[in-house]
């Protein structure tokens, strides 16, 4: 069963252009909460949904447009806010009850950012315990794929991804420690995003791993996203790069990632590289003997700094998480600090090796994710005749970017069947806005387009 809706319209370009030719906002707002109400209790994607504050900001977006004001670049965009994230006046559960009952005073930086750029907040979305826990949240249940009701979303933006897919919301914001926004993406086809780490200001994020926690959109294509992203950055939308595909240095390295992908996903990654090849690109693979040392470590600095956090709230209140994030947190308690730090000091260490290697290539292509969206009984995925966990594959496929703190992105190819498959392009830090270029470009190649 397929329950995707693509509401009308379906992206930020399209609704901006469909508000100056008369569509309302209010009613591109009334959709989403009329899909929200159909399909929420079948899909698990929000936990909160603020009904009557759309509605009202809606209609003040209306009145804006009907005065010839536009307040930017998200005017009148209904967006769902993972719940890490405060909104004003609502609670920020983290998906779990360990923190029930509190309110958020102010917005999170990135919302009130959002807010200033015309967005509408339309509600909370699920996600995985204290993005710790599995994907069936003790609380609030399992979050189900739009595209199968049979599949999750594999991540712990599990429900910002099923919100966008499903047509609750034009955009969704997700946080990003060991991928949970290029996975969900991946397994929803949908463009999920991680900006360099420290861009966005975590200001009034409920915290997972500092060190590695990013914020980040899932949207609808990658133009989409780069709106999203500089509005939460808080700054104007710069001009695009102009990119060609030809002559672009592309890089492979599967010594990065080391694992297995299912034939279905490689498929179609090497049907995308020739369509690269014929426009020009240069494909060039990459050795890098340092993957199980980066994976290692990064699993101890997350795992420490979660800890660290959520374990003497948890001791206060043990009743108030699931048995998931209890074992999480069992595992947390065997790291000692000198081994955190010695984990730290590896990542300052061999900072130098990725980005040399960043160095040799324009750009970077890997996996995103082993196998197609997960099954929703136990997030595993298919690679061949075996299974895999889904979301944990994150620590080959998608935290090394966390862990080198450089911006990546997830975006969907052609793929025959159903499910989507996807690729993630990663460039060096700092450089976002020739990413979405690059991006931009790259996702043009399907239509015969090669700038």
């Amino acid at each position: 069963m397929n329950l995707v809706a693509k509401p009308f319209p379906q992206t930020i370009t399209q609704a901006q252009g469909q508000f100056l030719e008369g569509l309302s906002p209010l009613s591109v707002v009334k959709t989403c909460l009329e899909r929200i109400q159909e399909q929420n209790d079948k899909l698990g994607a929000m936990i909160f949904i603020a009904r009557a504050e759309a509605l009202e900001e809606a209609q003040k977006a209306e009145a804006a447009i009907r005065a010839g004001k536009r307040i930017g670049p998200l005017h009148g965009i209904p967006v769902a806010i993972k719940d890490m994230i405060d909104v004003r006046g609502w609670q920020t559960t983290g998906g779990s009850h360990l923190l029930h009952g509190d309110h958020a005073v102010n917005d999170a930086r990135c919302v009130a950012n959002l807010r200033s750029a015309g967005a509408i907040i339309i509600g909370k979305s699920n996600l995985h315990e204290l993005t710790a826990g599995n994907h069936d949240n003790p609380w609030y249940g399992k979050v189900v794929n739009p595209l199968d009701a049979e599949r999750g979303t594999g991540g712990t933006s599990s429900g910002s991804a099923a919100a966008v897919a499903a047509g609750f919301c034009i955009a969704a914001i997700g946080t990003d420690t060991g991928g949970s926004n290029r996975s969900t993406a991946a397994a929803t086809g949908l463009v999920g995003f991680k900006p360099t780490n420290g861009v966005i200001d975590p200001t009034g994020t409920m915290p997972t791993a500092p060190t590695f926690d990013t914020i980040g959109p899932i949207a609808r294509n990658v133009a989409d996203a780069r709106l999203l992203h500089y509005a939460m950055a808080g700054i104007d939308t710069p001009e695009k790069r102009r990119v060609s595909v030809a002559g672009m240095r592309i890089g492979l390295c599967p010594d990065l990632y080391a694992a297995a992908v299912d034939p279905a996903i490689a498929t179609a990654h090497d049907a995308f590289l020739a369509l690269a090849r014929r426009a020009g690109a240069q494909i060039q693979v990459l050795p890098f003997r340092f993957a199980r040392e980066v994976r290692e470590a990064g699993l101890t600095i997350l795992v420490y700094e979660f800890t660290a956090f959520y374990g003497p709230l948890v001791e206060a209140h043990p009743g108030r998480v699931g048995a998931a994030v209890l074992a999480f947190l069992s595992n947390g308690a065997l790291i000692s600090e000198a081994a955190y730090r010695s984990a730290l000091a590896y990542q300052a260490q061999i900072q130098g090796e990725f980005h040399r290697l960043l160095s040799e290539v324009d750009v970077l292509l890997t996996p995103v994710v082993p196998g197609l969206a997960p099954r929703l009984s136990d997030e595993q995925t298919a690679v061949g005749n075996d299974f895999m966990p889904y979301g944990l594959a994150g620590g080959h496929f998608r935290r090394w970017a966390n862990f080198f703190g450089v911006p990546a992105l997830a975006m969907p190819v052609p793929m025959a069947g159903a499910l989507p498959a996807s690729i993630q392009i990663t460039t060096p830090r700092n450089t976002e806005n020739y990413l979405f270029s690059v991006c931009e470009a790259l996702s043009r190649l399907e239509t015969g387009s090669t700038c």
